[in-house]
């Protein structure tokens, strides 16, 4: 899913602390293929944080350190704080995270974490990350226009006050609602982590119903602080879709296909191809990224974004298709498709709230998980083109949805 992006020209915006706990991050800049691609195509990430404006690098992108030392807060990708906390203390007292220095034989990172276990592997994952983002140049980074930061807890309670809320919907964030403020103090209620935790120690009925709709509503809370449009590529199990209901989708921006429909249409990529490009590596997208007929034609496709052009990002986003599917190697047609569900589960992305956007450069926030969920509507024949594009750029900010497409 991360390698269509790319090659479609769009921008993953990271937060303070996705930054640093992140397990999707931590698996990519495990390997230094990833590494190398980030490199070459530094407009591929984007960090956002809360640092004050005119920090440098460094402090921006540090920012979440300094919260993971805070008293109490908990890891999402580590068992426990610990590792996380003992990383921030040695970067932010060195002043840079170079992890060869920081692991270094006869330092406290070094003498704590055996080279080559998991703890160490993802402790030097995370500082690859934030060496990236604070030394690497043509990064793009930015700081946060909002004050107040958003919580999924505020989330819950807008949705939740909204008239003719849909009882599938308002049963989900009203359980939710009632467990937070049941079992998390009020004090921790803008903390995920602390929901997880209690609901880890009670185990009720609907746990994954509260834990899925807690981190929809989380999505949105992120990208509203980091202002961009569009995530989580499709509703999670048994969770109330939030973002159909704010005031610009962030979440279930298009709904599951169904199972009839499944004859490729003839500009578009066999489920082979979508299957080849999951298999190439990191270094292999970014040939064919930096190849000069796709960049041609990515580049229109991302001028008509930018320019708001439903008619022309209609006839250029096939043609982009159809450049890269030449690009790929020859490959046996195989059952079935490489479904962006499977993608996103196998890399830790459901509900990870990664926002996305526009190449950085084209001043265009969109949803781009969302381009993705319909290029392959679109290369599956199962969406109208016009319907597609028409559809993402009203998500991507010209306008609102109250409510599910019928078309």
């Amino acid at each position: 899913m991360l390698k269509i992006q790319a090659l479609l020209g769009h921008t993953v915006v990271l937060s303070d602390v996705q930054v640093i706990d992140s397990q999707a991050v931590q698996a990519l800049f495990e390997t230094e293929d990833f590494r190398a691609f980030v490199r070459g195509c530094p407009s591929f990430l984007r960090c956002t944080t809360a640092a004050p404006a005119g920090s440098g690098p460094f402090a921006l992108v540090t920012t979440g350190l300094h919260r993971a030392l805070e008293p109490g807060w908990l890891s999402s990708s580590f068992d426990s704080a610990e590792p996380l906390v003992r990383l921030s203390e040695a970067v932010l007292e060195r002043g840079e995270a170079n992890p060869g220095p920081l692991f270094a034989r006869g330092t406290a990172l070094g003498a704590r974490y055996e080279e080559g276990g998991m703890i160490r592997r993802r402790l030097e994952a995370v500082a690859w990350t934030l060496h990236h983002f604070s030394r690497e140049a043509g990064v793009p980074l930015g700081t946060s226009a909002v004050t107040r930061p958003c919580s999924y807890h505020d989330v819950l309670e807008e949705v939740a006050e909204l008239p003719g809320l849909p009882g599938h919907d308002y049963d989900p964030v009203e359980r939710t609602l009632a467990f937070v403020d049941e079992h998390v103090e009020q004090s921790h209620r803008h903390r995920r982590a602390a929901l997880f935790s209690q609901l880890d120690a009670t185990d009720p009925p609907h746990r994954t119903a509260i834990w899925n709709t807690a981190t929809q509503a989380w999505n949105a809370a992120v990208q509203r602080t980091l202002g961009t449009d569009g995530a989580s590529p499709r509703s999670l199990p048994k969770a109330a879709d939030i973002g159909l209901y704010l005031g610009r989708p962030t979440d279930a921006l298009f709904e599951p296909a169904g199972p009839g429909a499944t004859t490729p249409a003839e500009h578009g990529m066999a489920p082979g191809s979508l299957a080849a490009v999951a298999e190439l590596g990191w270094q292999d997208i970014a040939k064919i990224h930096q190849d000069e007929v796709v960049a041609r034609r990515r580049d229109t496709f991302q001028a008509a974004l930018r320019a708001g052009d439903a008619a022309a990002a209609d006839d250029a986003l096939p043609a982009l298709l159809r450049a890269v599917r030449r690009k790929l190697p020859a490959c046996e047609e195989r059952p079935g498709r490489l479904a962006w569900a499977a993608a996103e589960t196998g890399l830790g992305l459901a509900g990870a709230g990664l926002a996305l956007a526009t190449g950085e450069t084209l001043g265009l926030v969109g949803p781009a998980i969302a381009f993705g969920l319909a290029a392959e509507r679109l290369l599956q024949g199962r969406r109208n083109r016009s319907h597609i594009v028409n559809t993402l750029m009203t998500a991507g900010g010209r306008g609102t949805w109250a409510r599910r497409s019928e078309t």
